[in-house]
């Protein structure tokens, strides 16, 4: 049976490259081409603006109705301000995850200058093009991931 790599640099088999090619494993596909790394940055780009500007939207949200009570144009009964501060509690994890979606995209940036992206960092196998174009920053292979996430749930939510 011949690997997934020695179907692909085979060209002159026809219907059974084709079958080599379709039940290919991820991790046996080849490296990212630069073109995909490029793509993948520029999407990574686009949500990196999309982040800040969501978080400067939260901010200024945060804060004005917050001025709205202090300056008496919205009635401070205890209702509304129960109602401030769980929007403020909202808003202020909205922002907390927002600035972890921008840390992620910084790292993954620092991946691909150090020539990393696209390797998963607990096994150091390719993580797959399809995969990284739904979730740019992925920093482990699918397979490291469950099992991380696995780990993660049973100790009570922690990352171990």
């Amino acid at each position: 049976m011949e690997t997934c790599a020695e179907g692909l640099k085979n060209k002159g088999r026809g219907i059974q490259r084709r079958l080599v090619i379709i039940f290919c494993p991820i991790e046996d596909m080849p490296a990212l081409t630069q073109q995909q790394i490029d793509h993948l940055d520029e999407l990574m780009d686009q949500r990196w603006t999309r982040e800040f500007s969501e978080i400067r939207t939260l901010l200024s949200g945060l804060g004005e109705e917050r001025q709205r009570v202090a300056l008496g144009e919205r009635a401070a009964d205890t209702s509304d301000e129960a109602l401030l501060d769980t929007l403020s509690a909202i808003d202020e994890a909205l922002i907390r995850q927002n600035l972890q979606d921008v840390r992620d995209i910084a790292a993954a940036r620092e991946r691909i200058k150090a020539g990393t992206y696209g390797e998963c960092i607990d096994c150091g196998s390719d993580i797959g093009h399809e995969r990284l174009l739904a979730y740019p920053t992925a920093k482990r292979c699918i397979d490291c991931q469950r099992e991380h996430e696995r780990r993660t749930a049973a100790s009570g939510g922690r990352a171990v």
